[in-house]
């Protein structure tokens, strides 16, 4: 279904809205009647679409394509190891100033719980279909942590720092980093060569 200028044009002006407020104060000391007023929105206009200001600053991941846990991954067509990291960073350089906005250390908490979450729920669906009787609870759990808590640190400090790297580089690192990190864990298979 097509979707809406009206409903684009709005969101995307409360979008950059509350960019341009984060580089002027701290995020908490924003408040939506400040949102409403730079973006040149009625109240029950911001309300139409959004909770609060933090829910403005979450539909930024929308943006970079990211709906659901189930849009991080993507599958690789020729190893059983999927790309952890490719879909964000992609996405985040696609979308450079939305990423500023809600990985900054202002608005950190609440994205970084966001994006964590749904990291946690993907990945730990695909080391459970990785692992067999041997692996423990603690080694999945530590594997699914693991990799949740070191994508996001490695995507907040690419963020913060201008995008030093492309995506491409930045993913590849992470993987390989990944890859030889889950490769010591008794009962997790980790299949990376091609075909699967």
């Amino acid at each position: 279904m097509k979707r809406d200028r009206r409903i684009d044009k709005t969101q995307n002006a409360l979008r950059h809205a509350i960019s341009s407020l984060i580089d002027e104060k701290p995020y908490e000391q924003i408040t939506v009647k400040d949102i409403i007023e730079r973006a040149n929105v009625a109240r029950s206009s911001f309300y139409a679409h959004f909770r609060d200001k933090d829910d403005l600053i979450l539909s930024g991941f929308q943006m970079i394509g990211i709906n659901s846990s189930d849009d991080i991954f993507e599958n690789s067509d020729n190893t059983g190891y999927p790309n952890f990291a490719i879909v964000l960073f992609r996405g985040a350089a696609q979308w450079k100033s939305i990423s500023k906005t809600f990985l900054t250390q202002h608005t950190g908490t609440v994205a970084s719980h966001y994006i964590r979450n749904m990291l946690i729920v993907q990945t730990r669906e695909w080391v459970r279909s990785n692992s067999n009787q041997q692996a423990s609870p603690i080694d999945t759990e530590t594997a699914v942590h693991f990799l949740a808590s070191a994508l996001l640190g490695l995507l907040t400090w690419w963020v913060n720092n201008d995008f030093p790297y492309t995506a491409q580089v930045m993913s590849d690192k992470f993987n390989q980093l990944a890859v030889n990190g889950l490769s010591g864990m008794e009962g997790i298979s980790i299949d990376t060569s091609p075909n699967g």
